[in-house]
């Protein structure tokens, strides 16, 4: 019997084998899904997708004065193309009403087993989804609830590329808690405080962690003084597990969105991802989760789902300017006397 990661089981089990379909990239032009992974490091323009079909003209009229970098000519394509997009997204929201709430999930397959156990090992991966009950799935990505409105095309271009199928890589590529980071910038612009940045939007202070002074820590530290505790501050990114709120029937992607747009186009229909059970969303989810507010992502009959980003009458290309994610820590010291 095949894996469900290389092929077909019977009856309704998921469906794995890549096969030819309009994704994300596809829009627009044909690539070749083998080519070499373009640069991403520095990159002055960025090629996105907009779920332009899924917002109102308000919305869209302060996107595109706000985000792109577009010809005004280009913005005024795009409006006037967006009454005939948002016809077709209100056309879904009858006769696809609740289809959020019909995601088929999937256990993972016996192999899976021995990785998900080393996995669950993991402190970043523990510690990160400690907050609610966790299960270890296997996704219908169609359906999943998308919590954002654009893609990146030249990282799914790359996350392509860089796609090995096998049932190995695609646990590594969804379920790793640590992937390639990002390269960091780090800078020392006052006294008191470090800048580091990063085009990366997940940068983020990750906290700060306090313990005895180790010499051998921390190789080339050169101290005043004779150190006996250290206090550590930590920047870098969150955790690169796909994972998803499963709120009721739903499941709302929270982590992930760019490698489940890949493989929807490499034609995989389900993926691995880490669920997270939530019990009561109006108190345990934030009021935001990425780009949405949580009440239209867990509410609304028809919100817009990782198939709405296949539709060409419901996404245009835009462009927009490169950009940097800043994150600055500073720090202080206060010294008293004060009474035993």
């Amino acid at each position: 019997m095949m894996s469900r990661f290389d092929g077909d089981l019977a009856g309704s089990e998921p469906r794995l084998r890549p096969e030819t379909l309009p994704g994300p990239v596809a829009s627009a032009e044909q690539s070749d899904s083998r080519a070499p992974a373009p640069d991403l490091s520095q990159p002055a323009v960025k090629r996105m997708l907009y779920m332009y079909g899924a917002v109102t003209l308000g919305e869209l009229n302060k996107f595109l004065d706000a985000e792109t970098i577009d010809t005004e000519e280009r913005k005024q394509e795009i409006r006037a193309r967006w009454r005939e997009a948002a016809a077709r997204f209100q056309g879904l929201t009858e006769p696809e009403a609740g289809i959020p709430d019909t995601v088929a999930t999937h256990p993972l397959p016996p192999e899976a087993a021995e990785y998900i156990s080393e996995l669950q090992k993991n402190p970043a991966l523990v510690n990160t989804f400690s907050n609610f009950p966790l299960t270890f799935e296997l996704v219908e990505i169609d359906k999943v609830v998308a919590a954002q409105r654009m893609v990146h095309l030249d990282f799914v271009e790359h996350l392509k590329a860089t796609y090995v199928h096998s049932t190995p890589h695609l646990l590594r590529r969804c379920l790793d808690p640590e992937q390639d980071p990002t390269p960091l910038s780090v800078g020392r612009t006052a006294p008191n405080f470090v800048t580091v940045s990063s085009s990366n939007r997940k940068l983020r202070f990750l906290g700060v962690h306090e313990r005895p002074y180790r010499a051998d820590a921390m190789e080339g530290l050169r101290p005043s003084g004779q150190p006996v505790h250290a206090v550590i501050l930590l920047v870098g990114y969150g955790i690169e597990t796909v994972n998803m709120y499963r709120v009721g029937k739903r499941l709302v992607l929270n982590n992930g969105f760019h490698r489940l747009n890949a493989l929807r186009a490499l034609g995989i229909r389900y993926a691995p991802a880490a669920i997270q059970h939530v019990t009561h969303p109006d108190i345990e989810l934030p009021a935001t989760i990425q780009d949405l507010p949580r009440e239209y992502l867990i509410k609304a009959p028809r919100p817009a789902v990782m198939k709405d980003f296949y539709d060409r009458q419901l996404i245009c290309e835009i462009r927009q300017r490169g950009f940097l994610k800043v994150v600055q820590i500073g720090w202080g010291v206060n010294e008293s006397k004060v009474p035993r």
